[in-house]
């Protein structure tokens, strides 16, 4: 059986781990005795703990047992001891924080404004409820008012300023800090009661404790609690992370899937994008793991360690202005972005919905398989009197020619200008086109038109259908296509320039 309050993490084989923990950030908050689940909300750094009576630190004997692998099984006439009763609430209590802290992972679920008193001093955070990072529910039920000054007078004596060559004795110091403001899981006793004991215990208690009181304590951390960011691979997929150098095989392999991503058929992308995000999630799931300490003989429970099980509030910047006899704060910043925050499943589908129409109108029109124009193939030669492109399958020389234009914009409010199309020759099976003009373009700024819509549409030969646009399009139909544009900007030498579809 594993105890949560502690400081130690619970123990994923089956071991008991239960070392009494120490208080981190300030006094547990209103224990009361009615029993029940309570919020708490902690002050400024080092703040003593409540007590109640019958021990001296009750806050310290907050014993929430997490055994998700052990259930009590009960037969006729058995005698129910405090150990089966343990295992009989840690094990629904450890399987709902394992769903929690790896299915949802941590963060603020509602509430938790953070803002800056009147003084300038306290930090006022309001009601909320969170999830740390083993899944334990922080329920802050009345406003939390930790001190930045308390923080920085205890900050200042920590990191004493550098001596001055010439220093005034009447002249402040001023220094700029950033400091995350955390909310942190803790526990209370409460609600004492008689209890049996051995009477030759010498050291025996006549009372104990009924209830542990869930409670939240906010602390000011120096350093940026690391933040779990798993499944690396998926993320390069959809471009949330990149491929962090050569060393990064699992980014590679993501940047690899988008790639093959986008060069399959418009009509085929989302199966592809499946495919691909079903290989990767399998390759990150396998080699996830919960984060190991140094030290630990055994695999923790959940995913980070305690010391990072925190949720990140606000990230705060200020300066701490230092006196003879007094320490301040000035110039107090607040990012409350800096948080993680967990949406309703109900909200998460009703976000991809609002996506849908433009994502199913394009990738579920099955494409005709009508030609393509790469616009990277775009050259100009014969001083900018020829220009050559290439398609992805043949088409047809006669629609193309009709369907062509070239034309150029004047750079002195003149307008566009058409150039005169001589011919048109195809080469490499029709797939590549070489088009002859009577002269250059009369302006650097040319826009060269292939229309697969209208009229008089480029076609293809194989299959008879219309040009479907620039490569990598949206999908084109066996009745109509998509118009391509390639915008260059010549000089002696032209090279190929934007491409718009």
């Amino acid at each position: 059986m594993t105890a949560l309050g502690s400081s130690s993490a619970p123990c994923g084989c089956g071991g008991t781990t239960t070392t009494a923990g120490t208080g981190t950030s300030g006094p547990c908050g209103p224990c009361g005795s009615g029993g029940g689940s309570g919020g708490g909300s902690g002050g400024g750094p080092g703040g003593g703990a409540a007590s109640s009576p019958g021990a001296a630190d009750p806050c310290q004997q907050g014993d929430l047992p997490v055994t998700p692998y052990q259930s009590l099984r009960v037969a006729f006439g058995m005698l129910l001891g405090e150990d089966d009763f343990r295992v009989l609430m840690g094990n629904p209590r450890g399987k709902q924080m394992l769903h929690a802290a790896w299915l949802h992972g941590s963060g603020v679920l509602w509430g938790y404004g953070v803002r800056l008193d009147a003084d300038g001093d306290r930090l006022h955070v309001s009601p909320g409820l969170a999830v740390d990072g083993w899944g334990r529910e922080l329920a802050l039920e009345a406003e939390g008012c930790p001190s930045l000054v308390a923080w920085a007078t205890r900050w200042a004596t920590d990191h004493p300023a550098p001596a001055r060559a010439q220093p005034d004795p009447c002249a402040a110091e001023s220094r700029s800090v950033t400091a995350w403001l955390v909310a942190e899981f803790g526990t209370c006793a409460s609600r004492p009661v008689p209890a049996l004991a051995d009477p030759c215990d010498v050291t025996r208690r006549h009372d104990d404790y009924s209830r542990v009181v869930e409670t939240v304590r906010l602390a000011i951390r120096l350093d940026e609690p690391p933040r779990r960011r798993p499944y690396h691979r998926v993320r390069v997929l959809f471009g949330l992370d990149g491929v962090a150098g050569p060393q990064d095989a699992a980014g590679r392999q993501g940047a690899e899937a988008a790639d093959r991503v986008r060069s399959a058929p418009p009509g085929l992308r989302a199966q592809q994008l499946l495919s691909e995000f079903r290989q990767l999630a399998a390759c990150d799931a396998i080699e996830d793991a919960p984060e190991h300490e140094e030290g630990d003989s055994c695999p923790q429970l959940f995913p980070v360690a305690e010391d990072h099980a925190p949720v990140v509030l606000a990230k705060l910047t200020f300066d701490v202005v230092t006196r003879p006899g007094e320490v301040g704060v000035a110039n107090v910043g607040i990012r409350q972005d800096a948080r993680t925050a967990l949406l309703p499943t109900g909200a998460i589908q009703e976000l991809l919905c609002g996506l849908a129409p433009a994502l199913l109108g394009e990738t579920l029109r099955e494409d005709a398989g009508g030609p393509r124009l790469d616009p990277a193939s775009l050259r100009w030669s014969r001083g900018d009197t020829c220009l050559s492109f290439c398609f992805d399958r043949p088409v047809d020389r006669a629609s193309l020619a009709q369907a062509l234009s070239v034309t150029s914009l004047s750079a002195h409010g003149a307008g566009w200008s058409a150039s005169t199309v001589a011919g048109v020759r195809l080469t490499d099976g029709d797939t590549r086109a070489v088009v002859d003009l009577d002269q250059p373009p009369a302006d650097p700024l040319v826009r060269v038109l292939i229309r697969g819509t209208g009229p008089q549409p480029c076609y293809g030969t194989d299959p008879r259908v219309p040009f479907a646009g620039l490569r990598d399009g949206p999908a084109a139909g066996a009745d109509d296509g998509h118009d391509a544009v390639v915008t260059a900007q010549l000089n002696h030498t032209a090279e190929a320039g934007r491409a718009e579809s």
